[in-house]
């Protein structure tokens, strides 16, 4: 989090996040070569995401930039933050996997000025709905100083009207709080009484019932720096997000679009999107209306400098200088699936789309045979091709529409750049060294898909090995001496079942992107 020290609330925020530091994971949709995708749907020009400046404002412990240096190798990335805890964790993190590309400051963004440099692209995640509202300016104000005049920004923030019901059930558990309890007794004090209040509300109470549960759903697998910081902090204020546009305006940013796409909002009925668009008299009311309609908590807003012509809605006529990577699985037993020409494509977060268009279902092929690298759009246009029996049916303009259609509903990624994660295996496979780094204290480490990853004990030790030097056999043989070392507890194990797991790990990895080309 970033925030000015000089403010009693801000001096505050310092000593919660240097007591208890933010996970600092990649954040999905962030990355540049995502969001120069998002904002050239739009009809937006963008900077070369391969030689670009990047900075982070409120990096937490870097594990955003992190990735993102790894990724763009000839890219720059500067990441700042108020808590020192926080930023020297970033940084020996960076000596560690000997990253040269990115820096990280100790410093708060009101400090940032025109001497700090020019960005092409700024993000701000997980900072602006929780500072004062001085730091929530600066941050805009920053978003259009020093962002070069073509270039992109990400903010997210919590949004009403979503966050009326949440809201309540902070104010709850604030009063109950007792800031000078360890952080898990408050952690564990606050979800007691969510839970207590629950049991408690009368059944004729539905409403009041169904908020509890959802927010106690919520936060179930929330981690305790995530439960302190959204939930027990001093500073949350959520906003309309006409009113954020409103104030992003104020210094000379206009609205572009979501930075990730989000599936409730594609289902909407074309006749109820006509409406919504009736009622309105810009963009700015028509996203107003979809957030009142969807009880929307949540937005990752990208922004550009005001002037800019961007269209209303995305078009397809950029797909073809992009990279498509596949997100879903076909689905084989979905009852869907039994019927002739038909499939189901799924994806891990449960979203399937039944698809009986032949180009759609060959391109879709194409990409899940490429994972976890993706395609350019003239690779899977032959590939398409191929699979189509000599292409009848085919052309360019419906592949490029079926993709940005799979992309909306996250069946597909579109991006502006190549992943550098390997599609085969080698002898002597080489892991991500961010992930490997994480691995030794986590068990969700960052992929070179710019996403998180959950391994087993197994699993960690496995990629932990993964540095170029060892093959299959010599892993084998690690495996073997931990668990006589009882470093892993695996129990019996005899050599030819613990080979077998070694090549399961080594193939996961693989497709997980969490191997380097």
């Amino acid at each position: 989090m970033c925030a000015h020290v000089a403010d009693s609330p801000s001096a505050a925020l310092l000593a919660s996040y240097d007591a208890v530091p933010y996970g600092g994971g990649a954040i999905a949709g962030t990355r540049p070569d995502y969001l120069a995708a998002v904002a050239r749907f739009r009809g937006l020009s963008t900077p070369d995401v391969r030689r670009c400046r990047v900075l982070d404002v409120g990096c937490a412990t870097g594990g955003n930039l992190l990735s993102m240096a790894l990724a763009f190798p000839e890219s720059n990335f500067v990441g700042i933050d108020l808590s020192p805890r926080q930023i020297e964790s970033a940084r020996a993190a960076a000596r560690t996997i000997g990253l040269e590309n990115v820096r990280f400051e100790a410093m708060s963004v009101m400090d940032v000025d025109e001497d700090f440099g020019t960005f092409e692209y700024i993000v701000s995640h997980g900072v602006y709905s929780w500072v004062p509202p001085d730091v929530q300016h600066a941050i805009l104000s920053v978003c259009s100083r020093n962002l070069v005049p073509d270039g992109i920004a990400y903010v997210s923030y919590n949004t009403y009207p979503g966050w009326h019901a949440r809201g309540l059930v902070r104010e709850m558990m604030l009063f109950h709080d007792r800031p000078q309890l360890s952080p898990s007794e408050r952690v564990q004090r606050a979800r007691d009484l969510l839970e207590s209040v629950a049991k408690a509300v009368p059944k004729s109470d539905e409403v009041y019932a169904a908020v509890l549960q959802e927010e106690i759903h919520t936060l179930s697998d929330a981690s305790e720096s995530y439960f302190m910081h959204e939930e027990l902090e001093s500073e949350n204020h959520p906003v309309y997000f006409i009113d954020f546009a409103r104030r992003a305006a104020a210094v000379g940013l206009q609205y572009v679009t979501e930075a990730t796409a989000s599936l409730t909002d594609t289902q909407l009925s074309p006749e109820l999107r006509a409406k919504l668009r009736s009622w309105s008299t810009d963009n700015l009311q028509y996203e107003q209306y979809f957030d009142y309609v969807r009880n929307r908590t949540f937005r990752r807003s990208v922004l550009c400098h005001a002037g800019r012509g961007v269209e209303s809605e995305p078009v397809p006529t950029w797909v073809p200088e992009m990279v498509t990577r596949a997100r879903c699985y076909v689905d084989a037993e979905a009852p869907e699936a039994k019927q002739p020409g038909v499939e189901v494509f799924r994806t891990h977060e449960g979203v399937a789309a039944t698809m009986a268009h032949p180009l759609a279902r060959a391109a879709l092929h194409s990409l899940i045979d490429a994972r976890p690298s993706g395609l350019s759009f003239e690779a899977l246009a032959a590939r398409t091709q191929e699979r189509m029996e000599g292409g009848d049916g085919f052309s360019r303009e419906t592949l490029a529409d079926a993709m940005l259609r799979c992309a909306l509903v996250r069946l597909v990624d579109l991006t502006m750049a190549p992943t550098p994660c390997c599609s085969t295996l080698s002898l002597q496979p080489v892991a991500s060294p961010l992930a490997r780094l994480e691995s030794r204290n986590e068990s969700l480490v960052t992929s070179l898909l710019h996403v998180a990853v959950e391994l087993s004990p197994f699993d960690r030790f496995v990629l932990q090995q993964l540095n170029g030097t060892r093959d299959h056999g010599k892993v084998v043989d690690e495996v073997m001496a931990a668990i006589a070392r009882r470093e892993l507890d695996l129990g019996p194990a005899e050599r030819g079942a613990v080979a077998l797991a070694v090549d399961h790990a080594f193939q996961q990895f693989r497709l997980s992107g969490l191997l380097i080309a």
